[in-house]
């Protein structure tokens, strides 16, 4: 208010000031007209002050929806056909929705304060509708969470609070609102990603070299599921020592999972695979050491992943190198658990560095794996193969794409993937092994986003 009356009385005395001077007073008429605009500029000025107040307080202000609403997504169009005499999971050959999601994202507000204390610079407010994933209809929330930038005025410390992607290496950044970036198709890479529910804090250094981000979730995979007190605790430490090299170490570890009358579903999928308790899942006749053995009890005590990536741009290559374990501890005994190993080594190379004509075509080759690599121990590595149950002991792919992008909104996509199974000794079953042949596909893609 008090900018307003010395707004108000500036405009006043700058009106009167002219006659000031005059030899003759001014007439009642020209004090009203002058008193009249001086009431109109204080009342402009009041409106302006009060919006600038609310909308700097977090509320909504007077800003129209439209201003502090924005609607994105993507989606994927993809053909799929098995190779050979093993097709896999694309044994007949066909055209499918392969991904779409929807993004809302809304602006909450900046520049919150108690009394002289910033409490945020920054809200907002972002949720991804999952429709299609893997080629299924999911229709299920995938982010929801409320952002929060600059708390106590410091840009090193930001939180989000809700359902968001476990902030573990750099797979997770493909999924989600990331999807568009992959350069491949419908072939899952092995390092640790998914969604829970929690806390995250997270920023960078002055000199944005250094960055961290850590959180704490329910642990607990599907939404809102819970069935102990147990955390999943993640960090990640991220360091950029040139512009052409990033590198990150992630660690998880959870609490206990499930209960004794539900089994255990982490919330951390590597490829296709997730924590669970041994068995579950599967009808299939599990083997151990070359003999079957039954399903192991509900519960994990917990479960520990471990991981480091290294990202190299240079030369219009990216290359993305990624190593990690992950350990799925039993409350039964250790027949039950298992240590996992994923790897992957992925090279992304733009065709204009050889002929500007191929501009701007782009190269991707990719090779990952993950399993215990142990022939007497096995597990569920990918979830579709339900048949195979926990007798897979290796899952290795190779692919190879080409991408054309189309402008900055769509992408064309041609993959061929080499997919290679390994069980567990000792399986007679005639059943298992076929479904175990190796799977290898070639796909098309029509990719787009906004």
């Amino acid at each position: 208010m008090k900018a307003c009356r010395s707004a108000a009385a500036l405009a006043f005395w700058c009106a009167l000031a002219p006659l000031a001077g005059a030899e003759e007073a001014p007439s009642q008429q020209e004090l009203d007209a002058l008193y009249e605009t001086v009431s109109r500029l204080e009342h402009r000025i009041n409106e302006l002050e009060a919006e600038r107040t609310v909308t700097g307080s977090g509320g909504g202000g007077r800003a129209d929806w439209s201003e502090r609403i924005r609607l994105s997504g993507s989606a994927e169009l993809d053909y799929l056909q098995g190779s050979g005499e093993d097709y896999g999971l694309y044994e007949e050959g066909s055209t499918q929705i392969y991904d779409t999601r929807i993004f809302v994202d809304a602006d909450l507000g900046s520049d919150a304060r108690i009394g002289e204390s910033t409490v945020f610079r920054d809200a907002g407010f972002t949720f991804e509708w999952n429709l299609v994933r893997l080629g299924m209809v999911r229709n299920e929330v995938g982010d929801m969470y409320v952002d929060l930038r600059g708390l106590g005025g410091r840009d090193f410390l930001n939180l989000e609070a809700g359902r968001f992607q476990i902030p573990f290496g750099e797979n997770y950044h493909r999924f989600g609102r990331g999807r568009p970036t992959d350069p491949f198709i419908a072939l899952s890479a092995a390092p640790p990603w998914f969604w829970d529910e929690g806390i995250k804090l997270w920023g960078k250094s002055s000199n944005g070299r250094f960055g961290y981000v850590v959180s704490v979730t329910d642990g607990e995979g599907g939404i809102n599921l819970e069935s102990n007190s147990s955390k999943q605790i993640t960090l990640k430490l991220s360091w950029d020592p040139s512009e052409w090299l990033h590198l990150s170490a992630s660690g998880l570890r959870t609490g206990k999972l499930g209960s004794s009358d539900t089994p255990a579903v982490g919330a951390v999928w590597l490829g296709e695979a997730f924590p669970r308790s041994f068995g579950a899942g599967s009808s299939t006749a599990n083997y151990y050491k070359g003999a079957p053995v039954p399903n192991g009890p509900n519960e994990l005590s917990n479960v520990t992943v471990i991981g480091a990536d290294a990202i190299l741009n240079f030369g219009g290559a990216r290359i993305w190198l990624a190593a990690g374990n992950a350990s799925f501890d039993s409350s039964g005994p250790s027949i039950y658990d298992r240590d996992l190993s994923y790897w992957l080594a992925e090279v992304v190379y733009q065709l204009r560095e050889l002929s500007p004509a191929l501009d701007p075509i782009y190269l991707a080759v990719r090779a990952n794996g993950l399993g215990t690599y142990d022939k007497d121990e096995g597990y569920l590595l990918d979830f579709r193969y339900r048949d195979i149950g926990y007798n897979m002991r290796a899952l290795d792919a190779y692919a190879f794409a080409l991408g054309l992008p189309l402008g900055s909104n769509m992408v064309l996509k041609a993959q061929y993937a080499i997919q290679n199974m390994d069980l567990v000794r000792g399986i007679t079953d005639e059943d298992i092994r076929d479904a175990a042949n190796d799977a290898d596909f070639f796909g098309m893609e029509i990719g787009v986003h906004f």
